[in-house]
């Protein structure tokens, strides 16, 4: 599997064929620019569906219907600038349940992580906690790539 570490790309286009993990926030964010611009779902699907990860607190997939899947938003937004090992570890987790799910149903080769919830860069943090978990835990499975958005 190839990991790439990539600058915040604003050309959401470039990545179609890639399966898209982001953070569950509906509104102006990137589960909407990928979720609804890129494969049209209706605005009250995708905010539902950020609404149930965030109120179960478990990462969830729009697959089939479209190739976003979607962590807790509490990380990146509440947490952003923690580097608390529990809570990292909890992060890794919803990674790695991402990737299960990957490996049992969706079955993407390629897919771009864009955790970006401003214009800020995403946290080194997590950043090197998902390309931890994606090298440790994805190597058997469909994934040949995996890009991560910074």
């Amino acid at each position: 599997m190839r990991i790439i570490r990539q600058a915040q790309d604003s050309s959401p286009e470039k990545w179609k064929g890639y399966h898209i993990l982001t953070v569950a926030e509906a509104g102006f964010s990137m589960l909407d620019i990928y979720a609804r611009g890129q494969h049209y779902l209706d605005k009250d699907v995708i905010r539902q569906f950020a609404d149930r990860v965030n109120s179960t607190d478990e990462s969830g997939s729009l697959h089939p219907r479209a190739p976003v899947s979607a962590i807790p938003r509490r990380f990146l937004r509440d947490y952003a600038a923690s580097y608390d090992p529990e809570l990292l570890a909890d992060f890794r987790r919803h990674i790695a349940e991402f990737i299960e799910a990957n490996r049992a149903t969706i079955h993407a080769a390629r897919v771009l992580v864009d955790f970006h919830v401003s214009a800020s860069p995403v946290p080194q943090q997590y950043v090197t906690a998902t390309e931890k978990v994606f090298r440790n835990r994805g190597q058997s499975g469909p994934i040949e790539e995996v890009v991560i958005l910074t």
